[in-house]
C-alpha cells in the first residue's frame, strides 16, 4: 500500500459523501437533530445548555437546563467547529467534520487490514467496502457519532496490533475516553483497553491466545 491507494480511496469516500450530503437538506432524524442543535448552542457561545425539551429522560427541573446529560457532546463539539471556523451557523457548515471524517474512514480501514494480513488486495477490498458502504453512506454526511465511533474503533484495532508499550497502552485509554465521549457505551471500551495491557504483558511465552481470540469470546 502506498499514498496514492489510500488518497484514492479518501477521494472516492469524500465525493461520495458530498453526494449523499447534497441530498439531505436537514438532519432528518432526531439523534442528528439533537447533536446539530446542540452544535449551534456552542458555537453561538451558549455553552453547555439547552433551551429545549428534548425528552423526559433526564427529567429537566426546568428550561433551559444543563445539555448532554444524557447523549455525550463530542458530536456537537465536532459540529460546532465546523461552524465555528466557517463563521457560519447552519447546516453545511455544521457537516464539514463529518465529511471529513467519513474520507478518513476507507484509508484507515484499508491501513488496518493491511496491518493484520500484509496483503494489498485485501487491503484495497477493505478500503473500498468501506468506501461503499451501503447501509452507513446515509448517516456518515450528518451529525451523528457512527464516523467518530468508526474512527476510533479502527485507530484501537491498529494500535492493539502493535508492539506493546507504555505509549500504546495511554493512547488505547485515551480512545476509550474519546469513544465514551462520542457513546455513553465507549466506556466499555475501557475494559478492552485493559484486557489488551494484561494479554500483551510477556508473563508466560508459551500461551497462545490473544486479543482477537478473546474479544471473538466476548
Amino acid at each position: 500500500m502506498n499514498w496514492r491507494h489510500y488518497l484514492l480511496l479518501a477521494s472516492l469516500r469524500l465525493a461520495l459523501s458530498t453526494t449523499v450530503a447534497a441530498f439531505q437538506p436537514v438532519p432528518g432524524y432526531m439523534d442528528a437533530d439533537y447533536y446539530y442543535a446542540g452544535g449551534l448552542q456552542l458555537a453561538a457561545g451558549r455553552g453547555f445548555s439547552e433551551p429545549f425539551l428534548w425528552n423526559y429522560l433526564d427529567d429537566p427541573a426546568g428550561l433551559p437546563h444543563p445539555a448532554f446529560s444524557y447523549w455525550m457532546p463530542l458530536t456537537s463539539l465536532l459540529a460546532a467547529l465546523g461552524m465555528t471556523l466557517t463563521g457560519h451557523h447552519n447546516w453545511f457548515a455544521a457537516r464539514l467534520g463529518f465529511l471529513a471524517l467519513s474520507a478518513i474512514l476507507p484509508p484507515l480501514t484499508a491501513a488496518l487490514s493491511y496491518s493484520l494480513t500484509s496483503r494489498r488486495d485485501l487491503a484495497l477490498t477493505a478500503g473500498l467496502l468501506a468506501v461503499f458502504s451501503g447501509f452507513y453512506a446515509a448517516y456518515l454526511p450528518v451529525t451523528d457519532t457512527f464516523g467518530l465511533y468508526m474512527l476510533f474503533g479502527a485507530l484501537f484495532f491498529l494500535i492493539v496490533n502493535r508492539k506493546s508499550s507504555i505509549v500504546n497502552s495511554l493512547l488505547l485509554g485515551l480512545l476509550a475516553g474519546f469513544m465514551h465521549l462520542s457513546r455513553a457505551d465507549g466506556v466499555l471500551w475501557l475494559l478492552l483497553a485493559l484486557l489488551v495491557v494484561v494479554l500483551q504483558k510477556p508473563i508466560h511465552h508459551s500461551s497462545s491466545i490473544t486479543f482477537y481470540e478473546l474479544l471473538l469470546v466476548f
